[in-house]
């Protein structure tokens, strides 16, 4: 049995009903049927297994192709199917030019014919997400080796590139970016990987705000550079790469006679920069109202659309609270045995080893390798129990 959703739309009641029919016969479950192009729209959303739309071009109000055009921005990936009975060669090509169509059959269309062209699109379907799936989960998974690593060599830029991931996925949510939102996760995590070649007092100089010289500086400012160059030794990384070599440009100033500046700055280098500065604010000042303040003293380095919707759908606070309402973050933290330690946990104080060695950053959430990671040391008796884990609210 095939499992996907198929959609008819046709304006021929009769016509809707004898299509279900061939495609019950043929093994199809869920079968969906409208009359009109605005009547699919209304329903596209609510169809979250849509793998083939069949339409007939000929219907009032808005023809098979001009609801294609619209129904391509909801479902990217989904098989088009055009279905008319006038064998006009000039409209079949303009179906499958705006359209993007799959197939164009001719009314009537065979029963066998119809069945094969539908079961064809739903491989299709399957095809298109099953590498995205694959590629997906392939690059992820690669990515997660190299940042479990980086945990082990660098546990604050670790604790960092977790908080930035959380706080780009919740953005790609909030922008409807779901074709962008892998990409945006992943530049988050690897944005800041260049900084491992940096040296630890050097970075906590940097981390801390305090003043660098010109050698200092000249090797913070090379952290995108160096991520970029890394980056571009993984395949199909390449929008990823360049949105992190852009992570510092600012929108209305060129850093550089090079550098990109307002939209040509691709929209994951805008994003970075705001997430990114936002992290350095919080960490610094220690509320969201106050790292909000002080960016907007800095608000035309930020794209100004990205940096409202971060704020008013991400972070949830608008320049109203900023005035009126500060918001206090209260942190309550326990302390548990190391043998406690879970997968999901963040810690609420740094971690170091018995000769003052950082090994987890405050702010981490533990992962799998990470608990490992600190059961082996506890076994070699090389860190002290316990440890803290925290949890955070806020009030007004």
């Amino acid at each position: 049995m095939i499992q996907e959703t198929i959609l008819l739309v046709d304006d021929e009641a009769n016509v809707l009903s004898s299509l279900s029919r061939e495609l019950v016969e043929e093994g199809f479950e869920d079968i969906r049927t409208v009359q009109s192009g605005q009547a699919a729209m209304d329903i596209l959303k609510d169809l979250p297994r849509l793998a083939v739309i069949v339409s007939d071009y000929h219907m009032p109000g808005m023809n098979g192709i001009e609801f294609f055009e619209q129904a391509r921005k909801v479902y990217p990936d989904v098989s088009r199917i055009i279905l008319t009975g006038v064998g006009d060669l000039n409209m079949a090509v303009k179906a499958v030019n705006r359209g993007s169509i799959f197939r164009f059959l001719l009314k009537p269309s065979p029963p066998d014919e119809f069945a094969a062209a539908v079961k064809d699109g739903v491989k299709q379907y399957r095809l298109i997400n099953g590498e995205r799936d694959l590629l997906n989960k392939t690059l992820s998974g690669s990515v997660k080796v190299m940042i479990d690593i980086l945990a082990a060599l660098s546990p604050d830029i670790f604790a960092q590139a977790n908080r930035l991931r959380n706080l780009a996925r919740k953005m790609s949510e909030k922008l409807n970016l779901q074709d962008q939102a892998w990409e945006m996760e992943v530049a988050a995590l690897v944005c800041r990987i260049g900084a491992v070649t940096v040296p630890r007092p050097i970075l906590e100089k940097w981390q801390s705000g305090a003043m660098l010289d010109q050698p200092e500086q000249t090797m913070v400012r090379s952290i995108p550079r160096i991520s970029q160059q890394l980056i571009n030794n993984i395949p199909r990384l390449e929008n990823i790469a360049v949105a992190v070599g852009y992570q510092d440009c600012t929108y209305t100033i060129r850093l550089t006679h090079d550098s990109p500046k307002g939209d040509a700055i691709p929209l994951m280098a805008r994003i970075l920069k705001i997430i990114l500065d936002y992290d350095y604010y919080l960490m610094k000042l220690t509320t969201p109202a106050a790292a909000y303040e002080a960016m907007l003293k800095r608000e035309p380095d930020y794209d100004p659309r990205l940096l409202a919707e971060f704020f008013a759908q991400v972070i949830g606070i608008s320049a109203a609270d900023v005035l009126q309402v500060p918001v206090r973050t209260v942190m309550r933290e326990r302390e548990i045995m190391i043998g406690e330690v879970e997968a999901g946990m963040v810690i609420s104080r740094d971690v170091y080893d018995r000769n003052g060695l950082l090994i987890v950053s405050k702010g981490t959430t533990i992962t799998e390798v990470l608990r490992f990671r600190l059961i082996n040391y506890a076994r070699a008796q090389s860190i002290i129990n316990p440890i803290f884990i925290e949890y955070p609210y806020s009030d007004r």
